[in-house]
């Protein structure tokens, strides 16, 4: 049989039953939508909690510990060591600002600060983070602390002086970040000098956190395991030991939040799998009960010499045209609510929808094997009637 034949007598079978056509189509409709858009939820959020992972991920690998300035030259002259960034937060000391207190996280940063975590001043020039001498009391505010002391005073804290543990600094510059979504934590962050803020905010030179890029990243594992070994043996503890230290690796971190974010979209795309699963079984009754319709009809054709594989390719083009004419419209769908949902959440929402290219090939081709796979049974059926019992049938 031509195909151009079967597709032009599926048309007419399913235009000649329209009202249910339309009713099975609709039901394809919604489930090729809500599997659509479940999926483009997912690869949104998935895309967006990673990129804000990313922003929070220090170096190749961190140390964590009670790191010493010896214990931080040490790994400075590593050969496999690009660049580091030591850290110490200052815990429980209190901000004041216009006479209101804060409590940001004070950070003491000593390295190459712009090569580990970046930087992006929104205002002002910032000090030397590699010096391990300037003492100067002067501090970098991220956007997140500005807009609390803004919101709280309504002033401008930019170019202002604060105080931190009732010690007068001068802010010199402003930072982007923690304005919003995973980016927002406390108060915001004020950078310190170091020199300044040892014996007057803390009164420790040590360090809690190294973050270290290599110069090979694909040697993250090596490296991490000689600077673990190094540092327990100065420590005269066991090479494996986590006692003083521990060691993470960001590549590690990023596949954990890909593995979960992988198991997120999976378990979306599932449950709009249910509504694509209703409206398949919606197509399977419609074409059921179309052959028991045209049992007279498929026996007449029979009788002049269709054979069982016309029969079958006959239904089954119904039921796929059926599924990708509601897939189409279930794409086409979703893609207008993704541009109207993006634009009314704002730009830093975690939320959004990404309807990409492997996902409408996904629906497309989902769309296409549904007709198959409901079609196939009511098609067979059909295929099996024998002409002299069809054409006796009531």
């Amino acid at each position: 049989m031509n195909f151009f034949y079967i597709f032009e007598e599926a048309i007419q079978a399913l235009r000649s039953n329209l009202l249910r056509s339309l009713l099975t189509i609709i039901g394809i409709v919604v489930g090729i939508f809500s599997v659509t858009m479940m999926l483009a939820l997912g690869a949104g959020l998935s895309s967006n909690i990673l990129d804000t992972f990313n922003s929070f991920v220090s170096g190749d690998i961190t140390v964590v510990g009670d790191v010493t300035p010896s214990d931080v030259s040490w790994i400075v002259d590593q050969r496999y060591v690009s660049s580091t960034l030591a850290t110490q937060d200052v815990r429980d000391t209190a901000v004041t600002v216009f006479g209101e207190t804060f409590s940001p996280t004070i950070t003491l940063a000593v390295g190459d600060y712009n090569d580990v975590v970046g930087i992006t001043l929104l205002s002002g020039e910032a000090f030397d983070f590699a010096s391990t001498t300037l003492s100067d009391r002067v501090a970098i505010v991220d956007e997140g602390f500005v807009t609390k002391v803004l919101d709280d005073t309504d002033k401008n804290v930019a170019s202002s002086s604060i105080s931190i543990g009732g010690q007068q600094y001068t802010i010199v510059a402003v930072m982007e970040g923690g304005t919003g979504g995973f980016g927002r934590q406390g108060d915001g962050t004020i950078l310190v000098p170091y020199r300044s803020a040892i014996g007057v905010l803390t009164n420790t030179t040590n360090f809690s956190a190294v973050a270290v890029n290599l110069i090979n990243q694909s040697y993250y594992e090596i490296a991490a395991k000689h600077i673990l070994e190094s540092l327990n043996v100065s420590r005269a503890a066991e090479k494996d030991s986590e006692d003083y230290f521990s060691i993470t690796s960001a590549q590690d971190a990023i596949e954990s939040a890909q593995e979960t974010t992988s198991m997120l979209t999976l378990f979306l795309g599932l449950i709009g799998g249910i509504a694509l699963f209703v409206g398949g079984i919606g197509t399977m009754n419609m074409m059921l009960t179309t052959v028991t319709e045209r049992t007279k009809e498929i026996g007449l054709r029979k009788a002049i010499g269709a054979r069982d594989r016309d029969i079958l390719l006959q239904i089954l083009a119904e039921s796929v045209m059926l599924t990708v004419i509601g897939g189409a419209i279930g794409i086409i769908l979703t893609y207008g609510v993704s541009i109207i949902a993006n634009q009314i959440l704002s730009a830093d929402s975690i939320i959004s929808l990404k309807l990409s290219a492997q996902v409408v090939a996904l629906a497309t081709g989902t769309s296409f094997f549904v007709g198959i796979i409901f079609g196939v049974y009511p098609a067979r059926n059909a295929s099996k009637l024998q002409p002299v019992d069809a054409l006796r049938a009531d």
